[in-house]
């Protein structure tokens, strides 16, 4: 082993570092395995899953530590941390790049663009894990202009288990001639993390060149004026889901822009629209906020500087002024990860702008404050821009099938205390079944499923809203590579049957 390798360490439950590397960003889920191993190479992570095979302990695998739900930690086995697995660079043999799963999203940006001026369209929370990251997906604030982070994706570097019980570490590429390896690649383009063995690095090629500059805008309304004009409320939805139903298409003008509409509780005391154009024109900025002011009268609600932070993003600026910044230091600008707090989310894909009769439910939700569904200033629905270049590649051709939505929507709420569980459980709950029935957000005409990343462990049918038809062939990669079903957890992919 080359001596700046990371030597590796077990975390057993005597170990000061234990009640730490038990848990994620979720602090909801708090973990008692036997042991955490933290690895500092592939060769490691062979060992430790042999480790595992050889004593009957079940692996999960922590790269960022942001899973949403419990499939990580809640784990009475071995949890491998990769996040000492952090370089990326260029393989001039081999010619490409490569970049470990332990890497964060704010390794990826800031190497790649100091070291290459090339980037991924990524997501914008630093601290994710490249690990689970791209194979769940990924997308960003450059993804109507350059695709999902998958679309990129070269190759993978894993460590599986054989039928034999065997860990052996894999490397398939879009190069390699054997279907099965095509497959495993296919299924790490969307199918998710902690299902078929441990990712260990990713390759790209061609990656798209950094953007020089980008323009950034964020401006708020106030809830107190909001409270009592709800059509200028609805008004703004309408604003917001109008524009990118028309400006989502493939090779559209509006294609650098990227959008975040923060529908906050009232607690919250501010809704925010948080936009990002790339490139040195301002144009499609300027042109979505004109259209986002339409129809709303000044006098009654006022467009005004965002004051507080939202949800577990900072607060970016105190002004309502389009800022023109170098590229990487408005990615830095937004690249917010909040306090670690329990939370609870859920999400949907959307083909057109919301339905007028879902208006009212999110006024309901976001006004409500009672006993049962008490005031949290960190609850809200994010709205993001979605559609472009995401939806220039066919359903099938990876393992995301929503590849004709121009909205996705995340459903947040964040607190601090164990006693506080079931009343935000309540409200986000309540929200999302009243927007769309027990199904969920059921692909038709409007909606179309779930995004893996944003994991939910209530979802009833997990498996279609998640990945629609291409579940039969992600169950077809799971018999090839992971037969005896070792990499498991609450939603992974199961083996056929």
């Amino acid at each position: 082993m080359p001596a700046d390798v990371f030597p590796g360490a077990r975390v057993t439950p005597d170990d000061s570092r234990y009640p730490t590397l038990v848990r994620g960003f979720n602090q909801r889920w708090v973990g008692r395995p036997q042991y955490v191993q933290v690895v500092g190479s592939a060769r490691q992570v062979v060992e430790v899953v042999q480790e595992c095979l050889d004593r009957g302990l079940r692996p999960t695998v922590r790269s960022g530590g942001h899973c949403y739900e419990g499939w990580v930690s809640l784990n009475d086995g071995v949890v491998i941390d990769v996040s000492s697995m952090h370089s990326a660079g260029w393989d001039a043999e081999n010619r490409w790049y490569y970049m470990e799963s332990g890497c964060t999203n704010w390794d990826l940006y800031n190497q790649l663009y100091r070291q290459y001026n090339v980037t991924l369209p990524a997501g914008s929370c630093y601290s994710v894990g490249a690990g689970g990251h791209i194979c769940g997906g990924g997308y960003g604030l450059l993804s109507r202009l350059h695709g999902l982070t998958v679309d990129w994706l070269y190759g993978v570097e894993v460590v599986h288990v054989t039928a034999d019980r065997k860990a052996r570490l894999v490397r398939v590429t879009r190069e390699s001639e054997d279907p099965a390896e095509l497959d495993l690649l296919w299924g790490h383009t969307g199918g998710g993390g902690g299902n078929f063995g441990v990712i260990t690095r990713y390759l790209f090629k061609d990656l798209p060149k950094a953007p020089a500059e980008a323009w950034l805008a964020s401006l708020s309304w106030e809830w107190t004026e909001l409270i009592d004009h709800p059509d200028q409320f609805f008004q703004i939805l309408n604003n917001y889901s109008r524009f990118f139903e028309k400006n989502s298409g493939v090779g559209s003008p509006y294609s650098s822009l990227f959008a975040l509409l923060h529908l906050t509780r009232k607690a919250a005391e501010q809704v925010t629209l948080t936009v990002q154009n790339a490139g040195s024109d301002r144009g499609p900025l300027d042109d979505f906020l004109a259209v986002m002011q339409t129809g709303l009268d000044q006098n009654r609600v006022r467009i005004v500087a965002p004051r507080v932070p939202v949800g577990w993003h900072h607060l970016v600026a105190r002004t309502t002024d389009a800022r023109r910044m170098p590229w990487l230091e408005a990615t830095q600008s937004l690249n917010g990860s909040g306090a670690n707090q329990r939370g609870k989310y859920k999400s949907a894909y959307m083909k057109k702008g919301f339905p007028e009769s879902q208006y009212e439910t999110i006024w309901k939700w976001l006004t409500i404050e009672n006993d049962q569904y008490p005031a949290n200033s960190q609850a809200l629905l994010q709205v993001d821009s979605y559609g472009c270049q995401i939806n220039a590649v066919a359903p099938e051709a990876t393992a995301v099938p929503q590849r004709s939505s121009i909205l996705k929507l995340q459903y947040q709420t964040y607190w601090t205390e164990p006693a506080q569980d079931q009343v935000n459980l309540n409200w986000i709950n309540g929200f999302y079944h009243e927007m769309y029935g027990d199904r969920g957000p059921w692909p038709d005409e409007t909606f179309d499923g779930c995004y893996v990343n944003y994991c939910d462990s209530d979802l009833r049918d997990w498996q279609y809203l998640y990945y629609k038809e291409n579940y039969q062939r992600l169950q077809r990669v799971k018999r090839e590579w992971d037969r005896l079903n070792v990499f498991h957890h609450g939603q992974s992919i199961e083996l056929p049957g």
